[in-house]
């Protein structure tokens, strides 16, 4: 049964692992990334952009931050970084203001997602039906573990899809490049493929994924290379999540 979405808590979601550290790109005022996600409860709403989530654990994230001399320092996750949905419930933003790097030294600040970890919706005030308990052991629990075994066990999507997404946070975001430029990237990150871990048949995805986003971004069908690397990451977040619901629902 659907839970009225006015005035309920949205879904906990669950943060995919990083495959290793990221580094946040800064921009503007704050250095952020974008990471994977997914629902562990259709029954609740569809997070908002820029709706607030907690770590309800962060023993398994960890966040770094380094010097200009290349030493680093581990921070801490819970208290430094600032976690909102990002695109529905498949990308979250995980940021730190740039302020907080000069304040503490850092030119550059890493996060490394290990496995099972789940988000919780920020309490607000207001909220008349907030994640139970029972809600939040289940997620937590037997959802992500589930969600472990079904969506993240599988490298070569997986891993497609956190490439494409590190692609998109290393472009412009509110800048578009010209063809030259494109093709640039696009020849750089199909040499870069093959020295970040990916398996060959996540490089083969990854790879048919350049390959459109370059086709049909100078066609014009996307606004941005950035835009369509967002939108091919999300297609295949989506069609995991939906795996997961069908285990769920039908039992794995």
């Amino acid at each position: 049964m659907s839970i009225n979405s006015a005035n309920a808590a949205p879904q906990a979601l669950a943060l995919v692992n990083s495959g290793g550290e990221v580094t946040l790109q800064c921009h503007d005022d704050e250095c952020i990334a974008s990471l994977s996600a997914y629902c562990l409860q259709k029954e609740r709403s569809v997070p908002t952009t820029g709706t607030t989530y907690n770590f309800a654990d962060v023993g398994q994230v960890r966040l770094v931050g380094i010097r200009k001399d290349g030493s680093r320092v581990v921070l801490d996750a819970e208290n430094e970084l600032r976690v909102a949905a990002l695109r529905r419930q498949v990308a979250v933003s995980v940021a730190v203001p740039k302020s907080r790097l000069e304040e503490l030294g850092l030119v550059a600040v890493t996060v490394d997602v290990g496995p099972n970890v789940t988000l919780l919706p920020r309490a607000v005030s207001g909220d008349k039906k907030p994640l139970s308990e029972s809600e939040i052991a289940l997620a937590t629990g037997p959802l992500r573990e589930l969600g472990t075994r079904i969506v993240e066990s599988d490298p070569d999507r997986i891993g497609a899809a956190r490439w494409i997404l590190r692609l998109s946070d290393t472009l412009p975001p509110t800048t578009t490049l010209d063809s030259d430029a494109r093709g640039q990237f696009i020849t750089r990150a199909r040499r870069d493929s093959g020295r970040v871990g990916l398996s060959a048949p996540a490089r083969d995805q990854a790879g048919d994924l350049l390959t459109v986003c370059q086709v049909h971004t100078g066609l014009g069908g996307y606004g941005s290379l950035r835009d369509c690397f967002e939108q091919r990451h999300d297609t295949l977040l989506w069609e995991l999540n939906v795996g997961f619901w069908l285990a769920d629902t039908y039992g794995s």
